[in-house]
Order: C-alpha cells, then sequence, then structure tokens
C-alpha cells in the first residue's frame, strides 16, 4: 500500500495475515507487546495457556498495524477501541474519526485481519482441524445440508468449515456475531472457483471472498458493497510463510 493509506473514496478491502507459532510462543507475545496498549496487556496477563497469549497478542498486534498502514498520522499503539453491545469492536475516541472499520480473527496458527474505508466487513479464520469440522445443529441451512450430504464423505468436514468461516464473517460484518442465526445465511452448494452468493442477497449488497491462508487453515471475508455498486478490490499482505493464499471462490 502507498504511503498516503486508504484515503476516502478508496474502494478496497485490505487483508492482513499473520501466522502465530506453535514453538516459542513467548517471543511472539513479547514483539506483540510493543504495539498494544496498557489494557490489553493486562487482558494478556489474564490468560492462562501460552497458546491463548500467542494468538491475542499476534493478532491485535497485527490490527493494530494494519490500521497504521492505512492511516499512518496514527501509531499502531494510539488506536483506540470500544466493544458495541453485541461484542463488536469499533474504532472509539479521535480514531474513529478516521472512518476506517476493521475485522479481526485468530485461530490455533493464523491470525487475519480486515480494514476498509467506511464499508462494513467481517473476517473469519479457522483451524482445519478434526475437533473444529464436528457437525453443529442450526449450522447449515436445508439446501446447504442437502449439497453436504452429496459430497463425499472425505470432504465433508471441509465443506462445513467453509460454510462456518463464511456465516461468521457475515454475521460479524452485520455486527451481530452469533446472535444471528446461521441456519438463515445460505449459501447453497458452494463452487470451488467463482462468485460466492447467498440466497437471501437477491438485490447484491455482499461480496464473498474465500481462500486458504497457508496450509491448515480457512479464511472467509464478507463486505457490504451496496446494491448495484461495483464490488471492493481486495489487497493480500503478509501472507503466511507456506505461501500465498489459494483462493477458493471470490
Amino acid at each position: 500500500m502507498a504511503e498516503r493509506g486508504l484515503r476516502p473514496g478508496t474502494r478496497e478491502a485490505h487483508v492482513w495475515t499473520a501466522r502465530v507459532p506453535d514453538s516459542d510462543r513467548d517471543a511472539a507475545v513479547r514483539a506483540g507487546l510493543a504495539l498494544l496498549a496498557p489494557a490489553e496487556h493486562d487482558r494478556l496477563a489474564r490468560f492462562r495457556f501460552a497458546r491463548d497469549r500467542a494468538q491475542y497478542a499476534v493478532g491485535h498486534a497485527l490490527l493494530r498495524a494494519a490500521l497504521t498502514r492505512c492511516h499512518p498520522e496514527i501509531a499502531p499503539r494510539r488506536w483506540e477501541f470500544r466493544t458495541t453491545w453485541h461484542g463488536r469492536p469499533e474504532l472509539a475516541g479521535r480514531t474513529a474519526e478516521t472512518g476506517l472499520r476493521f475485522n479481526l480473527s485468530h485461530t490455533p496458527g493464523a491470525a487475519v485481519c480486515v480494514v476498509t474505508r467506511g464499508t462494513d466487513c467481517g473476517i473469519d479464520v479457522e483451524e482445519s482441524a478434526p475437533h473444529r469440522t464436528r457437525r453443529l445443529p442450526g449450522v447449515l441451512a436445508p439446501a446447504e445440508a442437502a449439497a453436504l450430504a452429496r459430497l463425499p464423505t472425505s470432504g465433508q468436514a471441509d465443506a462445513l468449515l467453509r460454510y462456518w468461516t463464511l456465516k461468521e464473517a457475515y454475521t460479524k460484518a452485520l455486527g451481530l456475531g452469533l446472535a444471528h442465526p446461521f441456519d438463515r445465511c445460505d449459501f447453497g452448494a458452494l463452487p470451488d472457483t467463482g462468485t460466492i452468493t447467498m440466497a437471501a442477497d437477491a438485490a447484491g449488497q455482499w461480496q464473498f471472498h474465500q481462500w486458504r491462508p497457508g496450509s491448515g487453515h480457512v479464511a472467509a471475508l464478507a463486505l457490504r458493497r451496496g446494491a448495484g455498486a461495483a464490488g471492493l478490490v481486495v489487497v493480500h499482505h503478509g501472507d503466511a510463510p507456506a505461501g500465498p493464499p489459494q483462493t477458493l471462490a471470490t
């Protein structure tokens, strides 16, 4: 991104990815502390396990650095946040005047965040591990459950994870998170390539992207582009060391 940052009128969504190390987690935490605010230091100290401390430190340091890349006039530690009544974090105080919107997600091994200029956005990343791909009641719409049943058994766990990340990204973009019923977000049969659409979005207000940020993870992005508006350009930065994101569909 140019030094001028993400200025008004820019129709872009910038996505950053960082790897959360499995080893030397304390080093990852120490590196993150340099960018985090005092309140985050306190929160970090309350985590019991090193894995959770590393996820939090890497994820929140990534977000602060990303916001500064988009608005260089504000240093990473100066960004202020508040939490909505549904638990969504947003910019607060004078930093809210930048007009930036963001979302953050982290899971064992990876953290991702998105920053836009005034566009509602949601992002999610999940680990492709057996305990994270179990079937959960109330997740799939009927058309999705039928599409999943038609897949080979070997591919069903991955497809379920793809549905989950899309739904979480969408409901986070709405500002509702898990308060919005997942089975009301119907993505039908998911394409391997091409455009992902949602049945309830007849006006075409939303755009969805899905990719694999390195091996072992699936990520999804939801952007409210507005009815009839051109899609936003999605720009990836700082991909995991495993390589550039493998796009599933856009």
